[in-house]
This record gives C-alpha cells, sequence and structure tokens, in this order.
C-alpha cells in the first residue's frame, strides 16, 4: 500500500513529540516536514532511528510541496491563521488546537477571547472522537481533534446521556499531568511547585467546558451545563476525571454496566472496567478506562474516566482519526503498552 506523506507542525512541544513516535513506527506513513519554533534547525531522530534523522524547520509554503495531510499542533489561534490555505491546496488537516472544535463562533469569542481567524470552517470541521463520529471521519478534510479533558468526560458520560440514564447536569472534577500545560518555562510548572501538590485552576470558566457541553448537548439532545473544576496533579502525564450526575430514574448496578460494555463493544480504544480505573494502566496507551458506579443512596452516576493526555487526550486520538480517514486498520501504529 502507497504511504501517505505527512507533515507535523508544532513537532518540538510535547503533542508533537509523542506524534513523532507514533507516526515513525506507522507503516503507511512517511514523514516528509516537521517544523519548530524555538527548535528551528535542531536535528530530531525519529524513534530512535538515527538513520531516519531530520531538521525542524520554520512553517512556510513549502509544506504544501509533496504532502498529503499535515497535523497542526498549534498554540489556539495560530492554527486557523493557516488551515485556510492548506485546505484549498487540497491537503487533509488534523488540528490539535481548540480552533475548529466548537461549532458557534460566538462561544470561541466568549471562551478564548478573541474572534475567530476563520469562522467559515467552523461548520466544515469534523469533531474528531472516533467513538461518535467516525463515518464523518472518513470523508473529512478537517478534523478537530478532541481535547483532553473533554475526551475522558464525553467519554465518560455518552453511554449514560444516549440511554437517558441522567439528567441535563454534571459536575466533572479531574486532574491533568504537567505535560497538558505544554513545554513553555512557567513558575507555576517548576519541578518545586508541582510536586506533592495538587491545585485547582481555571474555576469556573475553563476553555474546554464548552467543548464538553456541546458535544453532550448533541449526544442527549438536551441542553447540558458543567461544572468543570480542573487540577494540576505531581505527575507528568494522564487525565484522571471524576463525575458525577443525577439519575434521571432508578438504575442498578448491573444494569449501568451493561450499558457501558454494550455501548462501547465496537470501540477498540474504550474500556468498561469492573474495577477503579487506575492512571499507570493507561499511561502511555491510547486506551480510556471506563467505571460506572451507581449511588443508589443519594441517586447519582459516578464515572471514573481515565486516559493518557498526550495519547488518547491528543496525538494519539488524532492518529486513530488519520487511520480511519485514509482507509488503515483504526488501531494501526496504536498498540501501545502503559509506560
Amino acid at each position: 500500500m502507497k504511504k501517505v506523506n505527512v507533515a507535523i507542525v508544532g513537532a518540538s512541544g510535547y503533542t508533537g513529540d509523542e506524534l513523532k513516535l507514533i507516526l515513525a513506527r506507522h507503516p503507511n506513513v512517511h514523514i516528509t516536514y516537521m517544523t519548530g519554533f524555538s527548535s528551528v534547525g535542531e536535528t530530531v531522530d525519529l524513534h530512535g532511528d538515527k538513520s531516519r534523522e531530520m531538521k525542524l524547520t520554520p512553517l512556510d509554503d513549502g509544506i504544501m510541496r509533496g504532502t498529503d495531510a499535515i497535523f497542526a499542533c498549534l498554540p489556539h489561534g495560530e492554527a486557523a491563521m493557516h488551515v485556510p490555505k492548506w485546505l484549498e491546496a487540497g491537503k487533509i488537516v488534523f488540528d490539535l488546537s481548540a480552533d475548529f472544535r466548537l461549532n458557534d463562533k460566538k462561544n470561541y469569542v466568549d471562551w478564548y477571547g478573541k474572534k475567530h481567524p476563520a469562522p467559515e470552517l467552523l461548520k466544515k470541521a469534523v469533531y474528531g472522537m472516533p467513538e461518535i463520529y467516525a463515518k464523518e471521519i472518513k470523508k473529512a478534510s478537517l478534523v478537530a481533534c478532541p481535547g483532553c479533558y473533554p475526551t475522558a468526560t464525553i467519554l465518560g458520560m455518552l453511554p449514560a446521556f444516549k440511554n437517558g440514564l441522567v439528567k441535563p447536569n454534571l459536575f466533572v472534577s479531574a486532574v491533568s499531568g504537567t505535560s497538558g500545560a505544554g513545554k513553555k518555562s512557567d513558575l507555576a510548572y517548576s519541578f518545586c511547585e508541582v510536586n506533592e501538590n495538587l491545585r485547582a485552576y481555571s474555576v469556573p470558566k475553563h476553555r474546554h467546558t464548552p467543548e464538553m457541553e456541546q458535544e453532550l448537548s448533541k449526544a442527549s439532545r438536551k441542553k447540558i451545563k458543567i461544572g468543570f473544576v480542573p487540577h494540576l496533579g505531581p505527575f507528568n502525564r494522564g487525565i484522571y476525571a471524576t463525575i458525577a450526575a443525577d439519575l434521571a430514574r432508578p438504575v442498578k448496578q448491573e444494569h449501568a454496566t451493561k450499558i457501558y460494555r454494550k455501548f462501547y463493544e465496537k470501540s477498540p480504544f474504550v474500556r468498561t472496567v469492573s474495577e477503579i480505573p487506575q492512571l499507570k494502566n493507561v499511561r502511555g496507551t491510547n486506551y480510556c478506562h471506563i467505571n460506572p458506579i451507581v449511588d443508589e443512596r443519594t441517586g447519582r452516576l459516578i464515572v471514573i474516566s481515565a486516559l493518557d493526555n498526550l495519547v488518547k487526550g491528543a496525538a494519539g486520538q488524532a492518529v486513530q482519526c488519520f487511520n480511519i480517514r485514509f482507509g488503515f486498520k483504526e488501531g494501526t501504529a496504536l498498540n501501545l503498552k502503559p509506560v
């Protein structure tokens, strides 16, 4: 099978690093172009292979020569400045920023504090969650890859809303590893500030909130409101979410578990587990582990969801979408073991 020529824009960040590792082992991919910013000119080897070294180059129109697909790992607001011309040149774009996740341009202004650079593309973008939009991803030219917190939350609550188990509002408390903040130098993310510490941030208006509300509202066909409290944890990678919602009707534990397992039985990277999920079992993998727990005493459904923020929450999910879009097996290059 012919290889797909791929470019990685923003290859020097943590998500870009993860993409390099995954795509370098992909049998149907040829990495043709990698850009860096502060790391322009540096040489990187692909997957430890010194014979496959590449230099990080500045971002220019050269990216469109001999490239079939582009993975964009750029800061919010920057990707949308480049995506229109990439699409005009016939490239398939997988955007890992938040620029095309929200359908409503007003929502983007409200939560990101700026006008959207390419609002005409918001309706064209397909939300890159294979468990919901696999059919749409197969035909997409622009895939908006979900955020890490939304992936954990949406996957955690999708079966409940689709089956009418819970009432519209929910509360999410989630902890992220420090890699979620990127490689920027900041005292708040230094070892002494993070080690043996736990703190909430961006309360009550974290930017991932409208993304979660948008997709779960579609699933339930009701307007969902989410109270979301994110935390920074003393570990490198991972998302650990605890989600609580009031039950819409009395439900037994066995029934809830059965609904979740049935819902995800054909989803290769979502596992409904019988024990409380642990980060150590998903770190470095493309899996999301979920455990729905019925609390009959309080009349609530509590869902624990765990994933790796750099893999299933970013690079791995993007490659999963890439595989679907180009007709490869969904799990190609994603058979990753926990680290």
